[in-house]
């Protein structure tokens, strides 16, 4: 049970520190408000559990002990935070008249699109990936079943994604009502853009293009 919950607390820290998936919901949240910023927090949290059995696989160790598959990880993790980025930053809310409102039709994405962006910023970020090989066998006894232990420790992770990230929106979500409309989302979206286009940079930074190269 203390090695647990040992973990319980180890995950809770990863999850809740900043990121690319914390900073889509809370930019989610704010604009669109937590019941709109729902379909993310679960493809996030899909997302993470994906990455969970790739990294219990022959895949994840491949892709980790590979610092060329890494590489391409990081570049195509990259690719899709500058993608996002562009998009926040050109994106523009239609109010209406009394502008106490915004036209969700044409503002909003669609549930689909939400949760795939959620789903594609876990998939394609390269640290779950270590922090799971690194963290799962610490936890796993070589004597006990490894599928039963595996579905625990993941399932935990996974449900602690869904709860830190429906705190963090439902806490953006209480302070949108003190964000006023219009230009406060504006600005709200051209932050979220620029941190995306950053985090986007520190991956691209810490690619090997010469291994790259020499891998070709």
């Amino acid at each position: 049970m203390e090695e647990y919950l040992f973990y319980v607390t180890i995950s809770c820290l990863t999850i809740a520190s900043p990121g690319p998936g914390v900073l889509l919901t809370l930019t989610n949240s704010l604009t669109y408000g937590l019941k709109n910023a729902l379909p993310g927090i679960l493809g996030v949290t899909l997302g993470m559990g994906g990455i969970s059995i790739i990294a219990a696989s022959s895949v994840g160790a491949i892709i980790s002990s590979s610092a060329w598959m890494m590489n391409v990880v990081k570049l195509m993790g990259a690719a899709y935070l500058i993608y996002l980025g562009l998009k926040l930053l050109r994106s523009k809310p239609k109010l209406q008249n009394n502008l106490n409102e915004i036209t969700h039709s044409e503002y909003t994405p669609s549930v689909i699109a939400r949760f795939r962006q959620g789903f594609f910023i876990s998939m394609l970020n390269p640290k779950p990936i270590v922090f799971f090989m690194a963290l799962f066998p610490q936890f796993i006894k070589a004597d006990q079943p490894f599928v039963p232990q595996f579905t625990l420790l993941a399932s935990t992770f996974c449900a602690l994604v869904c709860l830190i990230h429906f705190t963090y929106g439902y806490i953006a979500t209480s302070a949108r009502q003190k964000v006023s409309l219009g230009r406060g989302f504006l600005i709200v979206n051209r932050i979220g853009g620029v941190v995306f286009i950053c985090f986007s940079a520190a991956l691209i930074f810490s690619i090997n293009f010469s291994l790259m190269i020499e891998s070709v």
